[in-house]
């Protein structure tokens, strides 16, 4: 579970985040605030893992905020109605970046990274949650074996399981973590492990032979033999 505070000196912003986490079943926010200086004292007594922080607060700067309590090394997402302070957001090594409006995919998204990296960082077994319609479903990620997409709905293929869930292939690779997946072609990304077989246009995975287009090819070459 993911322990997340969030930060803006706007209540509504507050409220769309909040309502937000309640749906996402491993984030826990555990507190908002309306200020950075209360934010600051419940840091340093609080055990957190995630913060929603907004950028342009009043008091003091998101970005300085987050130079601050940079030791402390925790995932900070930045929220914004700017999307020119998204760069400067990244430099600071932020997590990601949510432009407001916020919609609940990208919320959701970002959520799914931070869970990910989270979990490495605690030598936990990586998975991540999706949508498969009403339910929510944990995916192993040691587990999957290659990811179809059509259009903006994935399959998820494990051994004996299929996971289906709106989302787009560039989605999912920005939150797979990229030694363990590879993106083959535009509608396939393969788990490098369950590689058996790679021929001129096609690679076999466990029993199943999928398309690589000759772009990626190269790349997936280099990653093999790079491990």
């Amino acid at each position: 579970m993911l322990r997340a505070i969030a930060i803006d000196d706007e209540p509504a912003a507050l409220d769309v985040l909040s309502r937000y986490a309640n749906k996402v079943p491993f984030v826990d926010l555990m507190q908002t605030f309306i200020n950075t200086t209360d934010a600051l004292t419940y840091l340093y007594a609080h055990k957190v893992d995630l913060i929603f922080l907004d950028i342009r607060m009043p008091d003091l700067m998101g970005t300085d905020f987050a130079q601050l309590v940079a030791p402390l090394k925790k995932s900070i997402v930045f929220t914004t109605a700017y999307a020119d302070y998204a760069l400067e957001g990244f430099t600071l090594n932020a997590l990601d970046y949510l432009l407001k409006p916020i919609d609940f995919a990208r919320f959701l998204h970002s959520c799914n990274r931070a869970y990910t990296q989270y979990q490495l960082q605690q030598g936990e077994p990586s998975g991540i949650f999706v949508k498969d319609g009403y339910d929510w479903v944990r995916v192993n990620l040691s587990e999957v074996l290659y990811i179809h997409s059509d259009t903006n709905l994935l399959f998820i293929h494990e051994p004996g399981r299929q996971v289906n869930t709106r989302m787009t292939l560039s989605e999912l690779m920005d939150i797979l973590p990229g030694e363990q997946f590879i993106r083959i072609h535009k509608s396939y990304i393969v788990a490098l492990k369950a590689i058996r077989k790679i021929e001129r246009h096609q690679v076999t995975v466990g029993d199943v032979i999928i398309p690589l287009a000759s772009g990626y090819r190269q790349l997936l070459e280099q990653r093999l033999l790079r491990k």
